[in-house]
């Protein structure tokens, strides 16, 4: 997660806004003065654009099908952008309409702006992670349980549809800054397989599991792990039988993002915050993953 991401999580709405106000500039001015400067990842005005981005990809419906049918993305599409571009929608271009309870497993899709798609008008949606945050819409009928996905305290069988977007890569690894608790200073990076054995218990026969992690050269910071190959394979090997995997690779490169193959991405290397407020930021303007897997696996 970004620093900016963990700031959203962690400060309350009011006190952004607050903060929007104090500083005088709107949404859309932020957008403005981003896009009129070197658009710099993670800088002032990034995360409003990322925003608006996405809000608009997800409204349109021919960029949609080609997503959903793994087609080549447009040239420069999601330059500078890190792999939210990408995730969301490739996620709402394959989500099941006939789904009724639908898990957020991490906690990924609690945004405003992704909760009022029209999608999830008449869906049950469960938020799961592992601590409150103080970005909450229970208002909108959202259900929110703090736990361990390793171990969930939910029926076997009972979801239609999972989502657990870049998250694995987290599990076992140090999640104090989210947890704000010691416990989960550990370093068990195998433990993504005990995340999707759970996940596969509480999904019904049928239903459809959506995951993503970052995806190239083996890398491990600590905090969170990038996949490679072996790993990918082994995290859908503890899932356990399925009727179909299908897997689909987005590489980043400096004309933005576009589908790839597993081998066209083997090398990628992640590009972590830290680069970003050092003294060499990477040229190619990478905010996070060069490379990410985007895995729909129907039990």
């Amino acid at each position: 997660m970004s620093l900016k991401e963990s700031i959203e999580f962690w400060v309350p709405p009011s006190l952004i806004a607050l903060g929007k106000l104090a500083v005088g500039k709107t949404p859309q001015q932020k957008i403005d003065r981003y896009l009129s400067g070197d658009r710099t990842p993670w800088s002032p005005g990034y995360e409003p654009y990322k925003q608006q981005t996405i809000q608009e990809v997800l409204q349109n419906q021919s960029l949609l099908e080609i997503f959903d049918q793994g087609q080549s993305l447009p040239s420069g599409y999601g330059l500078y952008l890190d792999e939210r571009c990408v995730e969301y929608p490739w996620l709402f271009s394959k989500l099941p309409d006939v789904a009724q309870y639908v898990l957020d497993a991490g906690s990924v899709l609690n945004y405003e702006y992704l909760l009022d798609h029209p999608y999830f008008a008449n869906k049950r949606l469960h938020i799961a992670t592992l601590a409150p945050e103080y970005r909450c819409f229970w208002e909108k009928g959202i259900s929110y349980f703090f736990e361990d996905l390793r171990e969930l305290p939910i029926r076997g069988e009972f979801y239609d549809a999972i989502v657990c977007l870049s998250t694995l890569e987290h599990v076992g690894l140090d999640n104090t800054q989210y947890a704000q608790s010691e416990r989960y200073s550990e370093n068990q990076s195998n433990d993504y397989r005990l995340a999707v054995k759970e996940l596969s218990r509480i999904l019904k026969p049928g239903g459809s599991l959506f995951l993503s992690v970052p995806f190239g050269k083996y890398q491990n910071f600590g905090d969170f792990q990038q996949f490679d190959a072996a790993l990918l394979a082994d995290a859908i090997a503890a899932f356990g039988p399925a009727q179909a995997i299908e897997k689909t690779y987005f590489k980043y490169s400096a004309d933005g993002w576009q589908v790839a193959t597993e081998a066209d991405c083997a090398d990628c290397k992640y590009v972590h915050s830290d680069e970003w407020f050092g003294k060499a930021k990477p040229s190619d303007g990478a905010a996070a993953a060069r490379a990410v897997a985007c895995v729909h696996i129907l039990r």
